[in-house]
C-alpha cells in the first residue's frame, strides 16, 4: 500500500530541505533523491508543506473513496472533521451538507461526537488511575512520536481510542456494522490511522480531497440548494468541536473526580521539549497534557487549504462551538486501545572510530571542521556522519565538502589547460589563475604565483601589460575575441569572455611563437581535458548552486572558444 507521504523523485532537486525541516530525519537520500522512511516517519506532513519544488506529496485518497461509495449505495456516511469550520466556514452548514449527500453519502455527522466521548471517557480513566503523568491519546501524530521516538513514555498515553475511530463506533452502533464511514479533515495522519483501523473506517480523505470531488463531479457547495433542513446526524456536537484548537479537549472537562493539573501544548517541536527527560512517575498529583502536533492545533493541519490567521480560524470554532451536554450516552462503546512501543532512534552505537572514519571521509579531520552548518539537513556534522553509517546520506550533501571539491576540481582544471587563463572581477582582482598565465606574465610574477598559487585577490593592474582591454570588456559587457597582441619579441592572442557580464571575466591567452601543429595539439587536449571533468564539475556547480555555477559557466566558456574558427600563427583566417 502506497504510504501518506511519498516522492516524486523526478521533481526532487536535492535541496535538502525536507531533512532539515523533518522533526525525526525520517529522510533518506540516494542517488540525490529524497525518500520517506516509512517505518521512521510519524506523517506530520511537514515535508510537504515547506518542498520548494512539490515533490513531497499526500497520497490521494478520493479513487479509494469514491469507489467504496460505488460499491455501497445508501450506507455512506461521512465524519466530517471540527477543523471544517475552519476551511469551509464561509459556506452555510445545511449547503455543505447538502453538497456532500450529492456525492453519494447518507448522512454527514461530526467527529466532534467522537470527541466528546473520548473527553468523558479520558475523565473517568484520570479519575481513577493512580498519580503520575498522563498524556493523550487523540492526535494520532503525536502517539506514533511517543511509540517511535519516546517508546519509554508508552505506557503513559491514555489507553482510549482517538476522535476518529470513537466516532466511527458511535455511528455503527446507531446505522449499523455493515455502514461505511469516510473522514475528511486537514491532518495526513489520520490516513496511517486509517489504514489501522480499516474496519471502521474505510479511507480519511484531506479537505483538499474533498473540494477535488466537489469540483469533479460539477458541485458547488455555496450555491447547493438543501433539500430540507440539512442537520448532521444524529446530531450537533457540544464541547467536543473545540478539540481542533489548542487546549480543546481541557475545555470539556467538566469535574474530574479527583485533583488534576491540565496542560495543553502543540507543534512537534515544542511537543518534543515537553517529553524529553520527562518525570512521569514520582508525583503528588495528576498531571494531563493534551498533546497535538501542528502548531495551534488540528486548524492548522498540514492538509489546510484555506490561508486564514491562525486566530481568526481559533475564533471561528470558539464562536460556532455549542457547550451543550451530548444527547445521548454511548458510555458502554469499547473505546480501549493499545500503543505498543516502536523505537526507532538508532539502535547501532558506533564506536567512535568509524564516525571519524565518516567524518573523514567528507573532509572533516579535526573538531574545526565541524561546522555544524546543517546545509545537510542535520543538525551537527556527527549526526551526519551517523546517518552516513545507517545509509541514510550521501557524502555529496555535505556543502562545505563539495564547495572543497568544487575548488579542487577547477583548479586542476585550469592546470592542465595548456593555454594561459586568468579570472578577473570587476574590480580587476583576480579570482583564479594557472601558472602558465603566471609564466607568460614573466619570471617576477611567476615566483610570486609559486607561492601564492592561484593568486587569489591580487590585481591585474602592473602585473599585465593588456589590463586595459579586461576593464574595457568588464565596462562594456562586450566580449574580445582573438586579439593579436605584440609584446616585444612575444606575440600573444587574447580573448575575453564573460562570466558574469560587467561582472566577472576570462581571458584566454595564447602564445603565437608556437607551431601550428602545438597549437591543433592544445585544441585536442583541452578538449579532452574538459570532456573528462565537465560532468563533476556541472554536478557540483548544480548542487552549490550560484556559489560555483560561474565555475561551469567557465568551462563552457572555453570550450566554445576553442570551437570557434581562429587564425593561425601567420594571422590567417583558419576554419
Amino acid at each position: 500500500m502506497l504510504r501518506p507521504v511519498y516522492t516524486e523523485p523526478e521533481n526532487c532537486q536535492d535541496c535538502y530541505k525536507c531533512i532539515r525541516e523533518c522533526p525525526v530525519k525520517a529522510i533518506r537520500i540516494e542517488n540525490n533523491k529524497a525518500s520517506i522512511i516509512a517505518e521512521r516517519c510519524v506523517y506530520c506532513g511537514h515535508c510537504t508543506q515547506v518542498c520548494p519544488t512539490g515533490a513531497k506529496k499526500i497520497r490521494d485518497g478520493l479513487t479509494r473513496a469514491k469507489l467504496v461509495v460505488s460499491k455501497h449505495p445508501g450506507k455512506m456516511y461521512m465524519s466530517l472533521a471540527p477543523s471544517y469550520v475552519s476551511e469551509f466556514g464561509d459556506i452555510p452548514v445545511g449547503r455543505l451538507i447538502s453538497a456532500i449527500k450529492r456525492l453519494g453519502f447518507a448522512g454527514v455527522s461530526e467527529t466532534a461526537l467522537g470527541a466528546e466521548l473520548v473527553t468523558a471517557e479520558t475523565e473517568r480513566f484520570l479519575a481513577a488511575a493512580p498519580e503520575r503523568v498522563y498524556l493523550s491519546s487523540a492526535c494520532p501524530v503525536v502517539v506514533d512520536y511517543i511509540r517511535k521516538y519516546a517508546p519509554e513514555l508508552t505506557a503513559n498515553i491514555t489507553p482510549i481510542v482517538s476522535p476518529m475511530i470513537a466516532h466511527a463506533k458511535i455511528l455503527k452502533e446507531l446505522y449499523g456494522d455493515d455502514i461505511k464511514i469516510i473522514f475528511a479533515g486537514p491532518c495526513i495522519g489520520k490516513k496511517s490511522e486509517a489504514d489501522t483501523y480499516g474496519g471502521l473506517v474505510e479511507v480519511a480523505i484531506t479537505f483538499k480531497d474533498l473540494r477535488t470531488w466537489f469540483e469533479r463531479e460539477g458541485i458547488e457547495p455555496a450555491e447547493t440548494e438543501a433539500d430540507g433542513e440539512e442537520t448532521f446526524v444524529p446530531y450537533h456536537s457540544g464541547a467536543g468541536a473545540m478539540y481542533p484548537v489548542e487546549g480543546g479537549m481541557l475545555a470539556g472537562f467538566r469535574s474530574p473526580g479527583r485533583r488534576a493539573t491540565h496542560m495543553a501544548f502543540s507543534d512537534l517541536p515544542t511537543v518534543k521539549g515537553v517529553l524529553e527527560q520527562l518525570d512521569t512517575v514520582n508525583r503528588r498529583d495528576t498531571i494531563f497534557m493534551e498533546l497535538l502536533a501542528c502548531k495551534g492545533g488540528c486548524i492548522n493541519g498540514p492538509a489546510k487549504l484555506k490561508a486564514t490567521s491562525l486566530a481568526i480560524k481559533r475564533y471561528d470554532i470558539m464562536d460556532k462551538c455549542e457547550t451543550g451536554n451530548p444527547s445521548k450516552d454511548f458510555s458502554h462503546l469499547d473505546l480501549h486501545a493499545d500503543f505498543p512501543a516502536d523505537p526507532q532512534e538508532t539502535k547501532t552505537t558506533y564506536p567512535e572510530y568509524r564516525i571519524k572514519e565518516a567524518l573523514a571521509a567528507v573532509g572533516k579531520t579535526t573538531a574545526a571542521d565541524e561546522l555544524n552548518c546543517s546545509s545537510c539537513g542535520y543538525d551537527t556534522c556527527r549526526d551526519f556522519a551517523v546517518a552516513m553509517l545507517e545509509g541514510r546520506a550521501e557524502d555529496n550533501m555535505c556543502a562545505s565538502y563539495m564547495r572543497k571539491v568544487a575548488h579542487d576540481k577547477a583548479t586542476a582544471l585550469l592546470q592542465k589547460i595548456p593555454a594561459g587563463v586568468v579570472i578577473v572581477n570587476e574590480e580587476l582582482k583576480i579570482v583564479d589563475m594557472n601558472r602558465t598565465f603566471a609564466a607568460c606574465m614573466g619570471e617576477d610574477t611567476l615566483g610570486v604565483y609559486d607561492m601564492f598559487p592561484g593568486m587569489e585577490g591580487a590585481s591585474l593592474k602592473g602585473l599585465c601589460p593588456f589590463e586595459s582591454m579586461f576593464r574595457t570588456v568588464l565596462a562594456t559587457g562586450e566580449e574580445l575575441r582573438e586579439r593579436r597582441i605584440n609584446e616585444g619579441e612575444r606575440t600573444w592572442l587574447l580573448s575575453i569572455y564573460n562570466i558574469q557580464p560587467q561582472k566577472q571575466v576570462f581571458g584566454l591567452l595564447q602564445n603565437l611563437h608556437e607551431p601550428a601543429v602545438r597549437k591543433e595539439w592544445m585544441l585536442e587536449k583541452t578538449r579532452e581535458v574538459i570532456r573528462n571533468h565537465m560532468l563533476t564539475v556541472q554536478k557540483v556547480a548544480g548542487l552549490l548552486g550560484e556559489n560555483a555555477a560561474y565555475t561551469d559557466a567557465t568551462l563552457r566558456s572555453i570550450m566554445e572558444a576553442y570551437d570557434k574558427p581562429g587564425k593561425d600563427d601567420g594571422g590567417n583566417k583558419t576554419n
